[in-house]
């Protein structure tokens, strides 16, 4: 995307993208279906997953850019350090200076490449803010300054995958942990009107939030955490409501790609993503008439 991006038909957008593990086929293919629609956003967020769609995108990566990137080889080398496997192992034994499998260096190499030494703040068009989870500080945070490519990386370091993320003098993990749908900074942004959520999951997340026992702890974690979840999307809603912002609300489920053959999978994820768009263009084209 170039250019200043722009209001459509007296509508101010934002864009937030959720934490979805490994949803960013999805996330592209809805912004790529959105984009073709005529809907533009003034501003995007994202955590996680959704942080990787944001940031490319406001740093000028057009969703067909993205897609190439998720699906060649370099990405999957990025799961494929030496050594994660004990790293692991000593990550699951609680060992002193272990924090994840991942360094998180081949990572943060692939998107120096493609972001160089751009900032989040020189996005403008359209502005952005990614969701991390300061561990220094001991707050969630939407930051709108700071290196983009490790702040990216930083939002998208899931705990226990990716060691802690040091930036900038503070350590940080995974954006999902506190906040997975980064929009309550726009409550009070007078050149927001309507905040746009996508929301992807995928078919075991569903299954797990359908009740009974969970039968495995990771099962009892996970629904704990959307739990949480759940409610801080219920209530930073309502305070959006009350400050006389518009949400629209559309979700995607969508299988989960895999880090051996991306591609195959992930292009019916990015299927699923620009159905979602179809599926509500009548509600989407009223953003922009």
């Amino acid at each position: 995307m170039s250019g200043e991006a722009k209001s459509i038909g007296g509508h101010r957008v934002a864009l937030c993208l959720n934490s979805s593990f490994l949803g960013y086929f999805a996330h592209a293919g809805f912004l790529r279906a959105l984009l073709n629609l005529g809907v533009r956003p003034v501003a995007v967020s994202g955590a996680s997953a959704g942080a990787l769609v944001a940031g490319l995108f406001a740093a000028g990566i057009s969703p067909d850019e993205m897609l190439q990137i998720f699906a060649s080889p370099e990405l999957r080398k990025v799961f494929r350090e030496p050594g994660a496997p004990l790293r692991g192992f000593a990550t699951i034994l609680n060992l002193p200076g272990h924090t994840g499998a991942l360094r998180g260096e081949r990572a943060a190499a692939l998107l120096r490449e493609k972001l160089g030494t751009r900032r989040i703040e020189e996005c403008q068009a359209p502005k952005l803010a990614l969701s991390v989870t300061n561990l220094s500080a001991g707050r969630s945070e939407a930051v709108t300054s700071g290196p983009l490519a490790e702040l990216i990386l930083a939002s998208g370091a899931f705990p226990g995958v990716f060691a802690t993320r040091p930036v900038e003098d503070h350590w940080f993990w995974d954006g999902g942990v506190a906040n997975a749908l980064p929009f309550d900074h726009w409550v009070d942004d007078p050149e927001i009107d309507t905040i746009l959520v996508h929301i992807v999951a995928n078919p075991e997340e569903l299954a797990v939030r359908q009740g009974g026992r969970p039968r495995r702890m990771s099962h009892a974690v996970n629904l704990s955490h959307q739990i949480i979840c759940d409610e801080l999307f219920r209530l930073k809603s309502d305070l959006a409501r009350r400050a006389g912002k518009k949400i629209v609300i559309l979700r995607t489920f969508s299988p989960r790609p895999t880090l051996w053959n991306p591609a195959k999978v992930g292009a019916g994820c990015v299927e699923v993503g620009a159905a979602t768009v179809e599926q509500n263009r009548a509600a989407l084209s009223q953003l922009a008439s």
